[in-house]
């Protein structure tokens, strides 16, 4: 079992590696090869297992586990005239062969052994000195507890120990959901003597594999909890790193959109000044241009609030300039209305 384990370890990391340094394919696509090729391991996996598997009873017998007396008779009857030492006198285990397919006949047929052999194996009647010859079956708690806790104590703190850290703490909660339903399912088969159907298994079989089966799924789950792991507090780190920086890069263009606004003004201010100085104004079509490029390249690299508000601010200080620009502009002009008015009233004053 370790041997297996640790085999089907080694070849699910150097497969997962090897699809996770396919970079050219994308993330998601990697996750489910990742998933696919966990999973055909497993279905390897676990024929290896039923492959390396003591023989049966049924086995020896060439029966199926569903067989009934008839067929069990029949096949017992085909295999006695093959085994019999008689038969095989050169073959030194022939006698061995044939006293080990008389008890095995013997227990198929007898209902109670039969049961029991079926839910627990060869080996639990061993121990607990069940033979065709036994008149009673001992299934008592104290037995069957000393017979199933060890694995399912030794397999809950094996899942604890695999799952403490971070990354794979994910995991524990299916660890201990799968064993609490691996414990249930044995309870009820080795009960109700109720194998699963349309694998052609004993149900203590069937239960080995199902533990199998638990410690590469345990497996499949730690990785899969590694894969999806998201460390919060280094998250939060990046986060705030990444806002931090965001934020230096809005000030920093801030700061550059206000020194061309500022600079915009002060053309505008020098451009008003010497109109007023000459009385005309100089044709700047192409500085403003210019400067208009800029700052839309400015306003560019900025978000939508910060570049509301940079454009209110350009808003405000081009209706500025022009204001002091008309100012500009009126001071040069000549005040005909004074004009008229004086004239009016000198006229008035010398008509009298």
């Amino acid at each position: 079992m370790a041997a297996s384990i640790i085999l089907f370890i080694l070849v699910v990391q150097v497969g997962t590696g090897y699809i996770a340094g396919q970079r050219d394919v994308k993330v998601q696509t990697r996750f489910y090869m990742t998933i696919a090729f966990f999973f055909a391991v497993v279905a390897c996996m676990v024929s290896y297992d039923i492959a390396i598997m003591d023989p049966s009873y049924y086995d020896i017998l060439g029966v199926a586990p569903t067989a009934d007396k008839r067929q069990l008779k029949s096949a017992y009857k085909t295999l006695s005239k093959k085994l019999h030492p008689d038969k095989n006198p050169n073959d030194p285990e022939a006698q061995e062969n044939f006293i080990l397919m008389q008890e095995v006949y013997d227990i198929l047929t007898t209902k109670d052994l039969r049961e029991t052999y079926d839910a627990y194996g060869q080996e639990y009647m061993i121990n607990a000195r069940i033979s065709p010859r036994s008149k009673s079956v001992d299934l008592s708690y104290e037995r069957l507890l000393m017979y199933h806790a060890p694995f399912y104590f030794i397999s809950a703190l094996v899942a604890y120990a695999l799952t403490i850290s971070k990354k794979s703490n994910g995991a524990r909660p299916y660890a201990f959901v799968m064993l609490f339903g691996l414990s249930i399912l044995e309870w009820y088969t080795k009960t109700y003597h109720d194998a699963l159907p349309y694998i052609p298994l004993t149900i203590y079989q069937q239960v080995e594999c199902l533990k199998n089966l638990y410690h590469y799924m345990l497996q499949g789950a730690i990785m899969y909890a590694n894969m999806t792991y998201v460390d919060m507090e280094l998250s939060q780190v990046r986060l705030l790193s990444n806002i931090t920086k965001q934020l230096d890069k809005q000030e920093a263009t801030l700061d550059g959109v206000v020194r061309i606004l500022a600079r915009v003004v002060v053309q505008q201010k020098k451009g008003a000044q010497a109109a007023a100085a000459t009385g005309a104004l100089p044709d700047s079509t192409q500085e403003e241009a210019k400067e208009k490029k800029l700052l839309d390249d400015a306003l560019s690299g900025l978000p939508a609030q910060a570049k509301k508000a940079a454009l209110e601010r350009k808003r405000r200080d081009d209706a500025m300039a022009a204001i002091e620009k008309e100012k500009a502009k009126q001071s040069k002009e000549h005040p005909w209305s004074l004009y008229i008015f004086i004239a009016l009233s000198l006229l008035n004053y010398f008509s009298k």
